[in-house]
């Protein structure tokens, strides 16, 4: 019995002393040896160097906008009196709805560049848009002298000869009146006057003499 007491006293001790050497029991923040942990270094942001600024192409394909312009041809179309007819006169002509007139533009070759087709309204009163175009492409880069208005057609069987009151059957001239203005997209917008021009009655009453 008491050489079984004694084994266990000398395991016991044993154990102990193994534990103590092995660092068991003791806590790891209270350990001399051990060193604070040190955070990593925070990294300094490189310095802020503004790009430049990717210029815009320019518009319509590298033009410059202040050359380019939108052309308005507007004008009135009438029928011409009996009183008048056979004359350039246009006193006591009406107002002719539905008159269709074609405006043709020349390029700076001299050809046909665009056209456009103007119907007159109940006053007669007829307007055509062209898109938007460089000055310089125009004949002699002056789009009202590169453009012409000719009488196309009429609605009305009573009145529908073509004269060539103004230049309705050779081709109307077009005048500057002044009136242009810059819309919101920036371009430049010019409206052009002919005309007026007239068509003439088919048949006429005839004037009888006293």
């Amino acid at each position: 019995m008491a050489a079984l007491f004694v084994a266990i006293s000398v395991l016991l001790s044993l154990l102990v002393t193994g534990a103590t050497a092995g660092g068991y029991g003791q806590s790891p923040s209270s350990s001399p040896s051990a060193a604070p942990a040190t955070p990593p270094p925070t990294p300094t942001p490189a310095p802020y160097s503004p790009q430049p600024a990717t210029p815009k192409p320019a518009a319509h394909g590298g033009h410059d906008e202040k050359k380019l312009v939108v052309v308005r041809v507007e004008g009135l179309v009438l029928c011409q009196s009996c009183a008048a007819r056979g004359s350039q006169s246009l006193d006591g002509a009406a107002p002719l709805p539905g008159a269709q007139v074609l405006v043709t533009c020349r390029d700076r070759k001299n050809h046909v560049m665009a056209y456009r087709r103007g119907v007159a309204d109940h006053n007669g009163y007829f307007h055509a848009e062209f898109g938007v175009e460089r000055a310089d492409d125009f004949w002699a880069k002056d789009p009202r002298g590169a453009c012409f208005a000719r009488l196309l057609s009429s609605p009305d069987a009573r009145c529908n000869g073509v004269t060539n009151v103004h230049g309705g059957m050779e081709g109307a001239p077009l005048r500057d009146e002044g009136k242009q203005w810059t819309d919101a997209r920036g371009f430049r917008n010019v409206v052009y006057a002919a005309g007026p021009l007239a068509f003439r009655p088919g048949k006429c009453a005839p004037t009888y003499h006293y």
